[in-house]
């Protein structure tokens, strides 16, 4: 499937074809960041910490394999087709983007009411609170915010095994000491904001990735497309 038969199986709007946001995919995956705090709170168990992790990392390639360049006279598969455009003309997929957050949200709710967990509610509005990133990025007065987490989602692969590490620190070091609310929750909240200032200064001073991506050529962090 060629790169035009894919891009015409979406709903688009094509006088928004030409409106591209390349800081987006960093920025989104900057936000990703900002929400694996929550999503690690919600969890019961190391193992549902563990599985949650795993599925953000999967996410954060994921993103970041589709925006890689493609090799010389390879035609791109086409799911990673449709992911980049849906990223870089995100305005022009706008319609898409409204049926995504509104089918995730009603879905999430059903799916807590009908299984009585809380898993599938958090995965929907998970999906549900990315796709409303996405939509308010497209508004200028938000993108001047928004995308000040683009500095974070450039090094993912570098925040996501800090918060791992701060994760499995706090659960088991401090926890005992200080109590969950003081011990885990406040610090572990709080890490993202600190890691979105951090890596803002970071690459503000160089471009050097301080952990380099485990599968070379795959994807290619602090590279916006």
């Amino acid at each position: 499937m060629t790169f035009d038969l894919a891009a015409r199986m979406l709903p688009r709007q094509p006088r928004a074809g030409s409106v591209r946001r390349p800081e987006l995919p960093d920025a989104l995956r900057g936000f990703v960041l900002f929400l694996m705090p929550m999503l690690g709170l919600l969890g019961a168990s190391a193992l549902e910490f563990a599985v949650s992790s795993a599925a953000l990392l999967s996410l954060l390639l994921g993103m970041s394999f589709a925006m890689r360049a493609d090799r010389p006279g390879k035609k791109p598969a086409a799911l990673r087709v449709l992911a980049r455009r849906m990223l870089l003309e995100s305005v022009a997929y706008r319609r898409l983007w409204v049926r995504l957050l509104k089918t995730t949200a009603v879905t999430g709710i059903i799916a807590a009411l009908l299984l009585q967990r809380l898993a599938p509610l958090a995965a929907a509005l998970f999906i549900c609170c990315m796709a409303a990133f996405v939509l308010l990025f497209q508004q200028a007065r938000w993108r001047q915010w928004l995308r000040k987490l683009a500095p974070m989602g450039c090094i993912a692969l570098t925040n996501w095994l800090l918060q791992v590490l701060a994760a499995t620190v706090l659960f088991h070091a401090l926890e005992p000491r200080f109590g969950l609310l003081l011990g885990v929750v406040v610090p572990f909240a709080a890490l993202p904001a600190l890691q979105a200032v951090l890596s803002c200064r970071w690459l503000a001073r160089t471009r050097r990735v301080p952990v380099a991506p485990v599968w070379h050529g795959l994807v290619s962090e602090g590279q916006a497309g």
